[in-house]
């Protein structure tokens, strides 16, 4: 909707309401200085003013229906804040073009109420707020979806449906992962997160039979975040026991672990930030994953291929070094190559095979590297065999990342707890294995694909493109179903506690 315009149609209906008689009470002018009592505390009933009671005529014209007393308040906010919307509050994370969405969105509606009436909160209206006051049970904080009371004159009842709209957009976006902007915290975090639009959440809450249950569902459905949010009412639940209230908050610092890549240390105990700071992460994931799909969780140091919610082929992998980072993204597995050549990129040529070729001008050829000159530029390319960095196969999701799944001739690593010694790609063992697990309905299961060792590079397209799916979570269920911490080998755990801390993204200067 345009900053300062309104449709004609609008425009008639303004003038129908500001025709009809009006309360002194409903005045627009009056100041915008309701007390803000958290999201959406509800009014004590009152009982219905006299008029109320009154017997109404059973077919109402447009303007009468559009433009009760509180409907008329409403109108007149939003003109205003369409006017000038420096006396509109919002949350922080939203800007001036979602408080337009959402002004837009009540213009459909010919300007009558979502979530109140006469009487303060309707039942719609006290479910959404059930929902925005316990939003600490999702790892969110609740003073950012704080509304005025809807309560007093019809004015500051229309402010309040206006602020209990726009918390509830707030809520939505954060729970699929508004709060922090991944790339802010590493340029190896590139998740693509789902925001939904203002009009998305409003037309589906408006229509739903419990608003509060349709906003509580924009929160990752996923089985590891679940665990984690039942995790966190434990140990708020055994911190308000013990009276620490620092803990039920979580607004307590973990205190730093040291030493992360190879520490040898046993992992530090989970507390609350943790637990929240991996529940922020699941945000970042998908909502659906994909009945079929492979995850690799980096901290762990594991691949898993999962179908129907079931782990069918596990494996360990080598991650990349806390200075060569894996990151962390969903793709789409497209294809495998069996007996690939590798061409050294750019940074591992610069960094660490020109200085080797400077002290050794024989390094390229004793260990089996083609040197390709294009005038000035110098490339470096492995052929296919046994020495060959990607070993025999590489699976391929292509990604901005330039990252993959490959084999390896370093097999050793794989006998090590602590395997982060890659240069950003996911090394795993038993890749063929792997290739018998993705590779169904193709006609190359892992024995076809072995014999073709040696035989020149091969392209093989899955039957099916399957999800890939590379996330970092510290706090993960054991086989027994109990929660475990392991090492936060990149920080990211203090990078996203840190940003949570400092209140995230915030958009309230634009």
């Amino acid at each position: 909707m345009p900053r300062n315009a309104f449709s004609t149609t609008t425009a008639a209906l303004f003038a129908a309401a500001i025709g009809l008689a009006q309360p002194a009470a409903a005045s627009p002018t009056e100041p915008a200085t309701e007390e803000l009592r958290g999201p959406l505390h509800p009014a004590p009933e009152k009982s219905a003013p006299a008029h109320a009671t009154e017997a109404r005529p059973a077919v109402q014209t447009v303007a009468q229906e559009a433009f009760g007393p509180v409907e008329r308040a409403m109108a007149a906010e939003l003109r205003a804040a369409a006017a000038d919307p420096t006396g509109v509050g919002r949350p922080a994370r939203l800007s001036r073009a979602d408080l337009d969405a959402v002004l837009a969105f009540y213009e459909t509606r010919d300007f009558r109420p979502l979530w109140s009436d006469r009487n303060g909160w309707t039942a719609m209206g006290r479910m959404l707020s059930e929902r925005l006051d316990r939003a600490e049970e999702d790892g969110l904080d609740r003073t950012d979806y704080a509304v005025p009371a809807a309560t007093g004159p019809d004015g500051a009842r229309a402010r309040a449906d206006l602020a209990a709209s726009l918390a509830a957009v707030a809520y939505a976006r954060d729970a699929r992962g508004a709060r922090i902007d991944p790339a802010r915290l590493s340029k190896t975090i590139t998740p693509k997160l789902d925001m939904p639009s203002v009009e998305a959440v409003l037309r589906e809450l408006a229509a739903a039979s419990d608003p509060g249950a349709a906003l509580a569902a924009y929160n990752p459905p996923h089985e590891g975040y679940r665990l984690l949010r039942a995790r966190l009412a434990e140990m708020r639940k055994e911190a308000a026991a013990a009276g620490d209230a620092a803990l039920v908050t979580g607004s307590t610092a973990r205190p730093a672990a040291g030493k992360q890549a190879g520490a040898s240390a046993p992992p530090a105990p989970i507390t609350i930030p943790d637990v929240v700071a991996n529940m922020e992460r699941w945000r970042w994931m998908p909502r659906d994953l994909g009945a079929r799909r492979i995850e690799v969780n980096i901290p762990e140091y594991t691949l898993r291929v999962v179908e129907d919610g079931r782990a069918v082929h596990t494996a360990r992998v080598v991650v990349g070094k806390p200075g060569t980072q894996t990151p962390i993204f969903s793709e789409t597995m497209e294809y495998v190559v069996v007996n690939p050549s590798w061409s050294v990129p750019q940074s591992i040529l610069r960094k660490e095979f020109l200085p080797k070729l400077e002290a050794d001008p024989d390094y390229a050829a004793r260990n089996g590297y083609q040197v390709i000159r294009n005038g000035d530029r110098i490339s470096i390319r492995q052929p296919p065999g046994e020495r060959n960095a990607l070993g025999f196969i590489k699976f391929m999701f292509p990604n901005q990342h330039a990252v993959y799944i490959h084999d390896t001739p370093q097999r050793k690593l794989f006998a090590r707890d602590e395997r982060a010694f890659s240069h950003g790609c996911v090394r795993v063992d038993q890749p063929f294995a792997l290739a018998d697990a993705v590779m169904a309905g193709t006609g190359f299961d892992a024995e076809r694909l072995r014999g073709m060792i040696g035989k020149g590079e091969k392209t093989i397209f899955l039957a099916k493109p399957l999800p890939v799916h590379i996330g970092y979570f510290t706090i993960v269920a054991d086989e027994t179903g109990r929660l475990k911490r392991l090492p936060d080998i990149y920080g990211h755990d203090e990078k996203v506690r840190t940003a949570l801390r400092q209140g995230g993204n915030r958009f309230a200067a634009r």
